[in-house]
């Protein structure tokens, strides 16, 4: 994750439009690969974000973007290649990382294959941009994208899809009456039962999981993080993100499991709580999936500081594992709490001198 570089208190400044950037309607981004190359949905069009299965239902005589079906909730989920979609040749083998995304197009829900699942963004709608004019006009994979997102000040590119838009006029006409459709699933079937959504990472074997109205964003982990002296050994300290002084928690530590070694997949998941927000350094996330609230049971007893942060767990039966459900109240201590309220007045005080 790069080099930790002990700093005295104070010196992450908080720049002078912090205040401005608070008053943002941001807009949050769902971001995943194909073909090399990195697109979004919102977050409100994704219904949830799964792995796909080993086992596909292969359609005879098919065309190259229907890789096949999938059960889904009880139900048929039809799984289309993105790579296709966007006029990119199909992949040759699945690599294993592949994500489907669930999402509805014209009241239908349908799986999209991406190749791997990259990050959530707060994106500045101000940074967002339509297509221009001369690849709108293409017929090609260009034609699918809705807008650009120009994140980290430009350097980075983010291709803003439609499910809409990824298909003919004829084919979302057809999605549409096929909609009461026992064999494809209707986005009024999960309508009609309450859910909540959760951001699924991992520790090791382990799966974690976080509300997703608790998350800001997930990010990579930053190349430099601040030490504040004195911290508890798990707070690996702190990082200026977009005016915010954000404590940087490493999880592993937390829990007291053994340093992560392969630091190509790590993420820091960004979380809002109580007034704060921290960076959690997890090793990968995975999923993003919706539960009715009955199918979350109470917390197991467990043994030290985990003990406190779990608020439930839920038993995926299908994969044969338990998700354990953290609360973000408890991710930072009363102790943690006043340790950056304290940085957080000495940084605006910089920044105003």
């Amino acid at each position: 994750a790069g080099p930790r570089q002990p700093v005295r208190s104070g010196a992450v400044a908080m720049p002078r439009d912090a205040a401005a950037q608070q008053t943002i309607d941001w807009q949050v981004l769902v971001t995943f690969d194909a073909a090399g190359q990195e697109y979004a949905l919102p977050l409100e069009s994704v219904q949830e974000i799964v792995s796909l299965p080993p086992m596909v239902s292969i359609i005879p005589r098919a065309e190259a973007v229907l890789l096949g079906v999938i059960a889904y909730r009880d139900q048929l989920l039809p799984l289309l290649s993105l790579r296709v979609l966007l006029g990119f040749a199909g992949a040759d083998k699945l690599g294993g990382r592949e994500k489907v995304i669930v999402t509805p197009v014209n009241g239908v829900l349908v799986g999209l294959v991406a190749d791997q699942m990259k990050a959530i963004v707060r994106a500045n709608p101000a940074l967002i941009e339509p297509t221009p004019s001369m690849l709108a006009a293409r017929t090609g994979g260009e034609a699918r994208i809705k807008a650009m997102y120009r994140a980290d000040d430009g350097r980075r590119l983010i291709s803003i899809l439609s499910p809409q838009q990824l298909f003919r006029e004829d084919v979302v006409r057809r999605l549409g009456d096929s909609s009461s459709s026992s064999v494809v699933p209707s986005t009024e079937r999960l309508d009609h039962v309450e859910t909540m959504q959760f951001l699924v990472f991992r520790l090791g074997e382990e799966a974690f999981g976080l509300p997703i109205a608790a998350i800001d964003e997930v990010a990579r982990v930053p190349d430099n993080i601040a030490r504040i002296p004195n911290a508890p050994n798990f707070l690996e300290g702190v990082v200026n993100l977009r005016g915010d002084v954000l404590p940087v928690i490493d999880q592993r530590k937390r829990f007291g499991l053994a340093a992560n070694t392969g630091h190509g997949r790590q993420r820091m998941v960004v979380v809002r709580t109580d007034g704060h927000r921290a960076g959690l350094i997890v090793d990968s996330v995975s999923e993003v999936l919706r539960w009715s609230p009955d199918l979350i049971e109470n917390a197991p007893d467990l043994i030290g500081d985990i003990n406190r942060l779990v608020s439930g767990v839920v038993n995926l039966e299908e994969k044969g594992q338990m998700v354990l459900l953290l609360d973000p109240a408890e991710l930072l201590s009363q102790a943690e709490h006043g340790l950056l309220d304290k940085f957080a007045a000495e940084a605006a005080d910089q920044a105003e001198s």
